[in-house]
């Protein structure tokens, strides 16, 4: 049967009329019986067919429930249906001002797909499967009528679905009797599952690893960290980021707009190639200026330094080269084939780059969207292009570099875009049969899809790529980006990147593609840096990052701090004291009246200041930076002296983020600022700051690296154990339960085991792993890092394997877990501390602290006197090979609260405990108070979370240990400011104990 799927677009008012209907138009779904997996209370099932579209008459999936969301429609008769039409989200007329606000389909259902009743099986309706959906009203045409009595819908959203109404158009099919009805749903649904769980691993392998866990760039400027932690995050790749524009520009190469003729064009390109680097043709030196400079955009960088750091790192790059100037006339190929060779030979000859991809996401608006037809024409030239510039680069050079070229990079899910491309890859621009695919690695990217929705996606795309490829062959498969959310949904979501339900999501898709074979994941993207869209930064950063330069808030002065404040907006004003009260928690938050005038809340100085920066804290705490209750559209205004004005730098309209920090081009000088707010309804502010002109002088730039999101952790777990397309071996759950992950590898030149394991479920599981078939020795050491609410990745327990081949440990709600097994067993031995001590700042910045018998750590913008820095010292003179190395350390928080902090690992051991300070420690930043030369002779260790109770806390630093050349390492212990108005930690510090004490600070080895 033939069926063909219609999209209509209703958003808000706009409808595009359907055209064909026959079957009289009636929606014979009207009051018939519905069943679902799950719903709540006030929003049953029975909703979607009562003919109301409304959110007060709606079926939503109950809350905590797990996928699939199913919805089973019983019409009582055969009808043969033209038509299905599905409603989701909020109908535009009842959305709040709030909710009004959101992107395009956030309250959408957003995967699903239709099932039909065949008389034997539930069968898929062909093409009515969406992903990443955005819209609020859905329409399947079918051609032929599709011939069923039951219909049902299948959601794989990670979250509660709603839908308005279901309706069904078509017309009674007379004669056909219903003689079994199948309104039951699976058994499987929202099953309990029991808690004990044996896995079992078999040394049976099933397939390989992804060949690539990488990420997105950031920044990549010379000086920063990045390299350092890019180093840390495991990845073996990075998708680099390059405008045509940018590094070969138009004027670049030798454009001959006369050119007419596919045989000027093979002139030319062979006169060309005969010399790449002197020819009449490419203007290298223009060329090497521009990749030798700095170039500021959302992904700023120097772009010689970044593929040479990258080339040290061993970590591949892809290639992104943007343009869309296409236009199939020979004189454009010509241009376009200079251009892109140029900046590919460029690319291998400095980097060894051999994946390149030309034009990010090409059907999509930003794009133009390209048309499917000048998309492929520009594919063969660029593919060609790459293809001669690697050869030419190893000619000229001796290497041994394989093109590969990566394509299409599309956007969301898009069949008919992805059968176009692979079908024409073996035509090559002159439209001669070509020997050789034209891509070489098939790529498109993918969001807001759960764990869930990736069970067969990879698998899927293969069958598209099979059933068209000229030779019926398949190609590796990747997601040249992907993440849990797209940007747009995230920024509005109660969920950030540090939140559990987010980042298991998220490790069940490294899961689900690995099982499909994959063939890599680049997630999107490494560092919250910003664009024009995002002028604060992106949420769905898998790291903080300083945008250019390195605000403190808490190192200003705040000459708002306990000023008076009247709120101005009813007719009767009062005085508001928490909006400069220092405190921009929730339990300091005004709540303006629900009214759709103005706010106003004025701030009495006292004085005049000359003011130069400003930060405003609105809605919600929780999102850190961003948050879907902030207020969107408001300005400060100053007083001077006849009227009030407009601070240009603070007028926001639509904006994003609940912390907004204003650096003023030219100070103010007030005595009264007022806070202006034109939102509707009811506003939330928590605190303004005014910082006076002097203390916000000076700040210093910076692209480093602040620190590392959950969802970082998680994508370093996975990628030191699954990357480099090793062994999968089969492993195999006792208990069916799709909310538990399990995936085991083996590493051949480690020789080391790696188990991953996921938890999605709010409640924990006991797992039993049976290892007997890996015949490993008993009291086989297996030690387990964690990403979960209370750890940031680093180690929480080490075990044996008992006689029995066996382990028993809890899998904890709503977490990921690597086990590392090394599989050689040596004498296990430890080391203590030769040398520790803590350093302080300010008055004591002189003193040695070396002889007591408690480290400390803690961090306070505000009060320098109170910054405190350990270091530690082993000595490794006697260490040969190793199979692992755990640095462990004892220690506890000051309070009920847990602290957070950063370990570093240092080449430069020339210091002394007894002697030690703040002004001569080394790869210390003495007034920024952050470690230095981060990638070069420090390295990123890990972080560490201590809490109230004392405990030993672990580290797995074996690769630091086999990189160490010297004879001794060091290890520093830092509290590191995140992002400028982190203050979480102030007045809160954590205690370690030293070489002096019962706990001391120690390797383990073995």
């Amino acid at each position: 049967m033939y069926l063909r799927k219609c999209l209509v677009l209703v958003y808000g008012a706009m409808v595009i009329p359907f055209v064909g209907i026959s079957a009289d138009n009636v929606n014979v779904a009207l009051h018939k019986p519905v069943i679902a997996s799950s719903q709540q209370k006030e929003f049953p099932a029975s909703n979607v067919t009562d003919g109301i579209i409304s959110r007060k008459s709606s079926w939503t999936s109950a809350k905590g429930a797990r996928t699939p969301h199913i919805l089973d429609l019983n019409l009582q008769k055969y009808y043969d249906i033209d038509r299905i039409v599905i409603y989701t989200g909020i109908p535009e007329p009842e959305k709040t001002e709030q909710e009004k606000g959101q992107a395009p389909g956030f309250w959408a259902m957003k995967n699903f797909k239709i099932q039909y009743w065949d008389d034997a099986n539930w069968t898929d309706l062909p093409n009515t499967e969406c992903t990443e959906n955005r819209l609020d009203k859905i329409e399947f045409t079918f051609t032929p009528q599709l011939t069923t009595f039951q219909l049902r819908l299948i959601s794989t959203d990670g979250e509660p679905v709603t839908i308005n109404e279901f309706e069904v158009y078509g017309k009674e099919k007379k004669n056909m009797i219903v003689s079994v009805i199948q309104n039951e749903l699976p058994d499987r649904v929202h099953k309990e599952f029991p808690k004990d769980m044996l896995v079992t691993v078999n040394k049976d392998v099933i397939g390989n690893t992804m060949k690539y866990v990488a990420y997105n760039q950031g920044y990549y400027m010379p000086g920063s960290n990045i390299s350092g932690w890019l180093e840390y995050s495991n990845v073996n790749s990075l998708r680099v980021w390059t405008s045509m524009n940018d590094y070969v520009p138009e004027e670049a190469v030798n454009y001959q707009k006369n050119l007419n003729t596919l045989e000027e064009f093979e002139a030319y390109k062979h006169e060309l190639r005969s010399s790449p680097e002197k020819n009449n043709f490419i203007k290298w030196k223009l060329i090497l200026e521009r990749c030798r400079k700095q170039q500021f955009s959302t992904n700023s960088m120097v772009f010689e330094y970044a593929l040479l750091e990258l080339k040290r790192l061993n970590i591949d790059v892809v290639l992104q080269m943007n343009s869309t100037d296409f236009d199939h006339t020979w004189s454009n190929k010509w241009k376009q084939w200079q251009r892109f060779y140029a900046l590919a030979f460029y690319a291998a000859k400095t980097g060894d780059v051999t994946m390149f991809a030309m034009q990010n996401e090409p059907n999509h608006r930003h794009s133009g969207p390209m048309k499917i037809t000048q998309y492929v024409d520009a594919m063969k030239i660029v593919s060609d292009a790459i293809y001669c510039a690697i050869q030419d680069v190893n000619k000229l050079y001796g290497k041994h570099l394989k093109s590969r070229f990566v394509s299409p990079v599309t956007a969301g899910s898009n069949a008919n875009w992805w059968a176009e491309v692979v079908k024409s890859l073996r035509i090559d621009y002159r439209g001669f049969p070509s020997d050789r695919d034209l891509l070489d690695i098939f790529s498109t990217h993918s969001y807001n899809l759960p764990a869930a929705g990736y069970v067969s996606k990879v698998s899927d795309i293969r069958k598209i790529i099979v059933d068209n490829h000229p030779l019926k062959r398949s190609l590796p498969i990747v997601y040249t980006e992907t993440g849990r959310w797209m940007n747009a949904y995230l920024i509005d979501k109660y969920e950030t990147m540090d939140s559990p339900s987010l980042f298991t999501e998220w490790a069940g898709e490294y899961t689900n593609n690995t099982l499909n074979q994959g063939y890599g994941m680049w997630a999107f993207k490494f560092a919250n840096t910003t664009s024009n869209t995002y002028p604060r930064g992106i949420k769905s950063g898998h790291h903080f990052i300083w945008q250019g330069k390195r605000i403190v808030e808490d190192a200003y002065n705040n000459v708002a701090l306990g000023k008076k404040v009247i709120d101005l907006t009813s007719s009767h004003p009062a005085q508001v004291k928490v909006i400069t009260d220092g405190n921009k928690t929730d339990a300091s938050m005004w709540t303006s009246v629900n009214t759709d005038e103005k706010k106003c809340l004025e701030i009495d100085l006292g004085k005049s200041y000359s003011l130069g920066a400003a930060v405003v804290y609105t809605g919600s705490e929780y999102g850190v930076y961003t948050g879907p209750d902030r207020v969107k559209n408001f300005r400060l205004q100053y007083w001077e002296g006849t009227g009030w004005k407009d601070i240009e730098e603070t007028i926001e309209n639509n904006a994003r983020y609940t912390q907004s920090f204003f650096l003023f081009k030219t100070p103010v000088t007030s005595s009264r600022i007022r806070f202006i707010a034109t939102d509707k309804g009811s506003i939330k502010v928590r605190e303004i700051k005014l910082f006076d002109e002097e203390s916000v002088k000076n700040i210093p730039e910076s692209h480093d690296i602040s620190g590392i999101q959950r969802t970082g952790q998680v994508v370093r777990l996975f990628a030191k154990g699954f990357k480099d397309e090793r062994p999968l071996l089969e492993t195999v759950k006792s208990v069916p339960d799709n909310e538990v992950d399990a995936l085991t590898s083996y590493n051949p030149k480690e020789m080391r085991y790696y188990i991953w394991l996921v938890q999605r479920k709010l409640s924990p599981n006991t797992l039993t792993l049976d290892l007997k078939s890996l015949n490993l020795p008993t009291g086989t050491k297996v030690f387990a890092e964690e990403v979960s609410a209370n750890a940031y990745g680093e180690v929480v327990w080490s075990k044996e394997i008992s006689e029995n081949g066996q382990l028993s440990f809890e899998l904890p709600a709503q977490s990921v877990m690597l086990l590392t097994i090394p599989a050689c067993q040596s004498t296990p031995y430890t080391l203590t501390a030769t040398a520790d001590a803590t350093i302080k700042s300010g008055s004591n910045s002189e003193k040695n602290f070396g002889k007591i018998k408690k480290m400390s750590i803690e961090m306070n913008a505000s009060q320098i006197n109170h910054n405190q820095v350990s270091y530690i010292k082993f000595d490794l003179s006697k260490v040969d090979n190793i199979n692992a190395a755990l640095l462990q350390i004892y220690g506890n928080s000051s309070d009920k609260y847990s602290y957070r902090f950063h370990v570093y690992a240092l080449d430069n051991c020339d210091w002394n405990e007894v002697s030690l300070n703040w002004n001569n420690a080394p790869n210390l930043d003495r007034e920024q108070m952050r470690i230095t030369q981060v990638g070069n002779t420090a390295h990123v260790a890990g972080e560490i979370v201590v809490d109230k109770n004392a405990s030993y806390h672990q580290l797995d630093v074996t690769k630091l240990i086999r990189k160490c050349k010297q004879k001794e390492i060091t290890f520093v212990l830092i509290r590191e400011l995140r992002q400028l108005g982190d203050d979480s930690d102030n007045g809160k510090s954590c205690y370690l104990d030293t070489k002096e004490s019962n706990h001391k600070p120690i390797l383990s080895i073995w």
